[in-house]
């Protein structure tokens, strides 16, 4: 699929924290997100670009997958097949979920799609915006928490035997990776990400940031003008004083503007192939925040359709 092919946008939906609902027993809110964004206006200000909208829902995983691990492969592997299937058809993936780790069958959809499995490995950039690395290993992560492992699951880095079971996925080349907004880090974290080729546009709770300069900075380091790239944004980037995103929020990340911003310089400089959205719980805040963070999402998403209407690209 061209870039001048894209005539809709599908919505996928992926409504689950490691592979399960949110209910009395599993109390994890981020996997009510995607339905509250879509519920709160997504929906609406997508259907004012004036473009055909498809929506597809990942079905819920069987119980025959084994604990978190294996639920939360399959769905990787469920979301590359409908990533790869919408720009095959000519749509441009918008992808709602629970969990950030998500983003890694995306891009292991986009590579299996028809314009990009024949492309070298530097053909794809990735900007990924989140407080957080998400750039653990199971050596290294002290919670356990297996959705803060994202960027090295999809850089070959670890779970490579189940990671090749995931359609489409080739390791991905963190030299073609942005990471905006980090700041949530321990001591080790930020020691393997410094060390990593990956480029960081730190947040910083103590003096003010030019988030859109920064990356803007780093795509020139790192990125071919025009080149196809994924949009990761976990909504804990934002800082607090937007809305809590979600319970891991912390101070020094982006306002709304910030955000807007950082959409329009990519959409300026890439072509975007796909976009998630991931890791709200809108119950974690004030009915107020939970739609600050709404309209703040709404706006980042708008920013990157119109970008692309604006250059005849959607």
């Amino acid at each position: 699929m061209s870039a001048t092919s894209i005539k809709s946008i599908t919505i996928i939906t992926s409504p689950y924290h490691v592979g399960l609902r949110a209910s009395p027993v599993h109390r994890s809110r981020v996997s009510e997100g995607p339905d509250f964004l879509l519920s709160s206006g997504l929906l609406a200000s997508l259907q004012g670009l004036g473009l055909p909208i498809r929506q597809v829902e990942l079905a819920p995983v069987a119980d025959d997958f084994e604990g978190e691990i294996g639920r939360t492969f399959e769905l990787l592997r469920r979301t590359a097949r409908a990533v790869t299937e919408a720009r095959n058809s000519g749509s441009f993936p918008i992808i709602l979920a629970g969990n950030c780790c998500t983003t890694v069958g995306v891009a292991a959809g986009v590579w299996g799609s028809n314009d990009m499995r024949n492309k070298t490995d530097d053909a794809l950039g990735c900007v990924w915006f989140d407080a957080h690395d998400d750039y653990n290993v199971p050596d290294t992560v002290i919670s356990g928490y297996f959705d803060s492992q994202g960027i090295a699951m999809m850089a070959g880095e670890c779970w490579k035997t189940l990671m090749h079971t995931v359609p489409g996925h080739r390791a991905f080349d963190l030299r073609n990776l942005v990471h905006c907004g980090m700041r949530d880090v321990n001591d080790l974290e930020r020691s393997r990400v410094e060390g990593s080729p990956m480029g960081v546009v730190w947040g910083n709770a103590v003096k003010r940031v030019d988030f859109a300069a920064g990356l803007k900075s780093e795509m020139d380091a790192r990125f071919a003008p025009g080149q196809a790239a994924l949009i990761h944004l976990d909504l804990d980037v934002l800082d607090p004083t937007v809305g809590k995103a979600n319970s891991f929020a912390s101070p020094g990340g982006l306002s709304d503007n910030d955000l807007t911003s950082c959409m329009e310089t990519i959409v300026g400089y890439t072509v975007p192939v796909a976009l998630t959205l991931a890791s709200f719980d809108p119950f974690c805040d004030t009915r107020d925040g939970a739609q600050r963070v709404t309209n703040a999402a709404k706006s980042a998403v708008h920013a990157v359709l119109q970008g692309l209407k604006d250059r005849n690209l959607l």
